[in-house]
């Protein structure tokens, strides 16, 4: 193997820890620079822009290569939805019970784990890239989002203490995870109607997708630490935190990867349900809420690409996850 091919081999099998540590890296210069109070307003702008930016080409790409046409509702897609709705329908009763004590930010930030949608670029990427099957996988992330945008609105009055109408949340909910999924969807369904010639080159670029979701995920692992670093929130809730969405991270891989072996797809099963939009889990715990759960997106961001990052490390050795 020449000098080079170890070096992509390398940044394949690692690039979701490079794009963390990265990530991690230049907020903390940028931090330590005493930079933020002056060019806060402009970095936050770019940052904005550019990740729902570089998700849509992402999205794109990757979605060119799936055969839109081909998309199905299946029997593993049922028993996720079935699986995820009730999970979020106990810990709304949880939170609702523990509603007047200190508990119930955990119940919260389990809540939010659980209810935010499938980070759809990596799911699609990652189960394309493991020889999973797109298409299925592209429909779940479909159902995910939707489960997110007419469930959840549902459920957060029964926990939330702020005045949002059943209209409000709806809307506000909707606004945030439809764009990121119809429009990549319908350019890719276009071009592979009119542009035919467009998909074949598109196909070329087998890495792109992966390289682009990786220059998102740094953008998104330093927002969110950002987020970390200015919480007001003690150690102790900080580390309660992050101990619920761990928990909650591997009991969604475990299940998604139990149900979905049942039916041949523990990888596109397996990452739908636990591949969660964590700057969704941000916002979602942020604006409807108590703000200390929030913390849970950065964690959980932490912890699935951790175990994203040794399922990269055991397909590249052993051909499989």
């Amino acid at each position: 193997m020449s000098t080079k091919e170890k070096i992509n081999h390398f940044i394949n099998q690692y690039i979701l820890m490079i794009a963390m540590v990265f990530g991690i890296t230049a907020y903390l210069i940028y931090h330590n620079l005493d930079l933020s109070s002056s060019t806060r307003g402009a970095v936050n702008s770019l940052v904005n822009f550019l990740i729902p930016t570089m998700v849509l080409v992402m999205l794109y790409v990757t979605f060119c290569k799936v055969n839109l046409r081909k998309l199905k509702f299946t029997r593993w897609h049922l028993m996720l939805f079935l699986f995820q709705i009730s999970v979020m329908t106990v810990i709304t009763v949880i939170a609702s019970l523990l509603q007047d004590t200190k508990f119930v930010v955990l119940a919260e930030a389990a809540f939010i784990c659980v209810a935010s949608p499938t980070a759809t670029g990596s799911v699609v990427v990652l189960t394309q890239r493991w020889g999973g099957n797109s298409e299925t996988t592209t429909t779940y992330t479909l159902i995910s989002n939707l489960i997110t945008a007419f469930f959840v609105p549902v459920m957060i009055p029964f926990m939330s203490t702020k005045d949002y109408s059943l209209c409000d949340s709806f809307l506000m909910i909707l606004r945030r995870v439809t764009p990121l999924l119809v429009i990549p969807i319908l350019a890719a369904l276009a071009t592979q109607i009119f542009f035919p010639k467009v998909i074949d080159t598109v196909k070329k670029w087998r890495d792109l997708p992966l390289y682009l979701w990786a220059v998102a995920m740094c953008l998104a692992i330093s927002l969110t630490l950002r987020y970390l670093i200015s919480s007001e929130f003690g150690i102790p809730i900080e580390i309660a935190v992050a101990f619920v969405s761990m928990v909650v991270c591997a009991f969604l891989f475990f299940f998604g990867k139990k149900i979905g072996r049942k039916y041949g797809e523990h990888i596109g099963a397996g990452q739908g349900l636990a591949q969660r939009n964590t700057v969704f889990i941000i916002w979602l715990g942020s604006t409807f809420l108590h703000p200390s759960c929030a913390i849970a997106g950065g964690f959980y961001s932490l912890w699935q690409n951790l175990f994203n990052t040794y399922q990269m490390a055991k397909f590249e050795k052993e051909g499989k996850i």
